[in-house]
């Protein structure tokens, strides 16, 4: 099963910033965005005391003249000569559909995929399965392995020399202790039988094959 991890999409307000215009009459992007966060989100101003307690002051604008979407014409924005100019000078709005949340990864937009792989598959082939189906996407449009897939993909690509380092490592053991170079041989054969044996056993009883 496999699900995306978002929200769904929303009706969202989008004011669109004409920079060229806003340039030609003075009025900075700093500006602007200031005045956007000030009348919508509030923005800090300083501290004072109230009857020995510490408060904060904010400015933010009345709710009145934010409740509609035609008040944002009716907002102004001091321009570098000191002359107010009206958002509507150098603006547009409309409505749009679009995620309440804005996911990113290594800095890119993005979208989590989260998912299992179904019962009596490995992780391995979910995985395939997965990056068959990514390759078809569109141009422009990747994927990356994150969390427990990413390790897995990462230890997979060294199993190789991981598993000689681990038969070099044993070999020594074996030979240190049974002060011997020739013991450690037969010793080790018994190994693919173990490991064929359990192979066995996870396949007839329909059990996941890795090492997860």
């Amino acid at each position: 099963s496999v699900r995306p991890n978002g929200l769904e999409d929303t009706p969202q307000f989008k004011i669109d910033i004409d920079q060229e215009k806003a340039q030609a009459l003075g009025v900075s992007i700093n500006d602007i965005n200031t005045t956007l966060g000030a009348a919508w989100g509030g923005s800090y101003v300083n501290d004072f005391i109230d009857r020995g307690r510490v408060k904060k002051v904010y400015v933010m604008s009345e709710a009145k003249y934010r409740m509609l979407p035609d008040d944002i014409g009716d907002w102004y924005v001091r321009a570098a000569d000191g002359q107010m100019v009206p958002f509507s000078a150098f603006s547009s709005s409309r409505w749009e559909y679009g995620s309440p949340r804005l996911e990113r990864y290594n800095g890119l937009p993005s979208m989590e995929i989260l998912g299992q792989a179904a019962p009596g598959k490995s992780t391995g082939e979910a995985m395939e399965l997965m990056e068959q189906l990514a390759s078809k996407l569109p141009t422009g449009v990747g994927y990356d392995w994150t969390g427990m897939s990413y390790q897995e993909r990462l230890s997979g690509n060294q199993a190789p020399s991981l598993y000689a380092i681990s038969l070099i490592v044993v070999f020594l053991c074996l030979a240190a202790l049974y002060e011997s170079w020739s013991i450690p041989f037969s010793v080790m054969l018994v190994v693919p039988l173990g490991v064929i044996g359990a192979l066995l056993a996870a396949t007839f009883r329909g059990l996941t094959n890795d090492v997860y």
